[in-house]
């Protein structure tokens, strides 16, 4: 349905049902034994779903999706009758959502989210108000859902003030005659009614959902932190966008055959391409972290941006002891130490060790007596003309099988920062996010020529302090 170019909404009925008729005296206990029934035969369905061909498994599934639709819609027909009955008022439920609660907790039934229960509750509670009649009628016929019942309920509301001459059941019509499409798409039309009829009112409410914005973070039982957002309808979409962008399925390139990436005779195996396993989820939060890690490098090094002009960094600064960064691997594999973030958060030192490495964090390096031996500064950065060079020398992560783009690497200190190695071409390499950590987990060190990278997948090689070759070199 479109409001473009057209002073009115054009009428649109509902698809065509058969209107409910009143049930003879007596209906009801017959009706109430054949339902008990009816579950009963039910419960003996997963046993004999082998037995169905594939068409009647299909039929099977399309039939038990609508009876769900259906049997939702008609609860929400015998709570909006409980609601004008008074049964909800009567009861000790605080609403007619609370009160299905209780009724479903009391039955014997499988269990059931509670924002169904509400669902139905505030849609019951709708119903019962006298002028959204079309709505109850809808529901009781079986051609609308609850969810897009709630929807029209919801946003008729809204568009009736800017639609002149309107009447509101012609209005709940247009809704109820879209609830095929989905509660997304009458969401949409209010926004397109609006947004013809009365701009203005989008602009205010863009401006008021602003005003109204948090980020609130958590931190969860399982150490992970769980970072909460209220954003407007603007901002969200632009957040959104940027992390859709980035958080594509991205095939990548490991050993072939290989279990352990340290061993350097498993390069001979060849590098085969590999799924991204990981989850949506994970993907976008990968998204998410290399939004900031960009958006942080942009502002450090641009200090005409606003937030420059504190003279804060976007850069997590981390307070650590120098032996922290000079250790070498533990027998379990694991450096020692910890570092603690400005605002408290305690990081590990493997992940400090690869993180000061490059622009994701600027060290407070703590000696004896906890005085600052060193504080890191943008000049330990590959930066400009020097990043484009190393890019222009290695065109991807450069560790044996992988081809992940630059824009997806850091450029790595060979000899790292911590022990006296210098930020200059022939002591840089390109390296992805996932074999940055590994070079660091594993202490792993390379050759650089003009010409490339040759890494040494040796563990414990890689130099600790100025001067210190590492473990097992020559």
């Amino acid at each position: 349905m479109s409001v473009e170019g057209i002073s009115r909404v054009p009428d649109a009925p509902l698809p065509a049902a058969r209107a409910a008729v009143p049930a003879g005296p007596g209906a009801a206990p017959a009706l109430l034994a054949r339902l008990a029934e009816l579950v009963t035969d039910l419960q003996g369905w997963p046993g004999a779903l082998y037995q169905l061909g594939e068409a009647e498994l299909g039929g099977f599934v399309a039939t038990m999706v609508g009876l769900g639709s259906r049997a939702e819609s008609l609860a929400a027909v015998a709570t909006t009758e409980a609601v004008t009955r008074g049964v909800v008022a009567s009861s000790t439920a605080t609403d007619a959502g609370a009160w299905v609660t209780s009724c479903v907790t009391q039955g014997e039934v499988a269990a059931v989210e509670p924002a169904v229960c509400r669902r139905i509750g505030v849609v019951a509670t709708g119903c019962a108000d006298p002028r959204n009649r079309v709505v109850a009628d809808a529901l009781a016929a079986g051609v609308v859902s609850v969810s897009c019942a709630r929807v029209a309920l919801r946003e008729v509301p809204k568009v009736l003030p800017v639609i002149p001459g309107a009447k509101r059941d012609e209005v709940l019509s247009w809704y109820l005659a879209l609830s095929h499409t989905g509660a997304r798409t009458l969401r949409d039309l209010s926004a397109r009614i609006i947004g013809r009829f009365a701009p203005e009112v989008l602009v205010a409410q863009e401006e008021h959902q602003q005003a109204c914005e948090t980020l609130t973070w958590a931190d969860l039982p399982n150490g992970l932190t769980r970072l909460t957002a209220d954003l407007s309808t603007g901002h969200a979409a632009v957040i959104k966008h940027a992390i859709q962008a980035l958080a594509a399925p991205a095939p990548a390139l490991f050993l072939a055959n290989s279990s352990d990436v340290d061993a350097a005779s498993d390069w001979a195996c060849g590098a085969v391409a590999e799924r991204d396993t990981r989850t949506p989820g994970k993907r976008r939060a990968d998204a998410l972290m290399e939004l900031a890690d960009t958006a942080a490098r942009l502002l450090d090094g641009d200090r005409s941006h606003h937030t420059g002009t504190v003279g804060g960094s976007a850069k997590i600064v981390i307070t650590l002891d120098h032996q922290t960064l000079i250790d070498q691997l533990t027998a379990a594999g694991h450096l020692p130490g910890i570092g603690r973030t400005i605002n408290g958060d305690l990081l590990d030192a493997g992940t400090l060790r690869r993180m000061a490495c490059d622009a994701d964090v600027i060290p407070m390096v703590l000696g004896g007596e906890s005085e600052p031996l060193d504080v890191g500064r943008t000049r330990r950065l590959f930066t400009g003309g020097l990043r484009t060079a190393i890019i222009h020398r290695d065109r991807h992560c450069t560790f044996p099988g992988c081809d992940r783009p630059p824009n997806w690497c850091d450029a790595h200190h060979i000899t790292p920062w911590w022990a006296g190695g210098q930020t200059t071409l022939t002591n840089a390499a390109l390296l992805c996010a996932r074999h940055h950590t590994i070079v660091h987990r594993d202490l792993l060190t390379a050759t650089v020529t003009t010409t490339g990278v040759t890494w040494d997948l040796t563990p414990g090689r890689m130099p600790q302090r100025p001067g210190h070759q590492g473990q097992g070199a020559a």
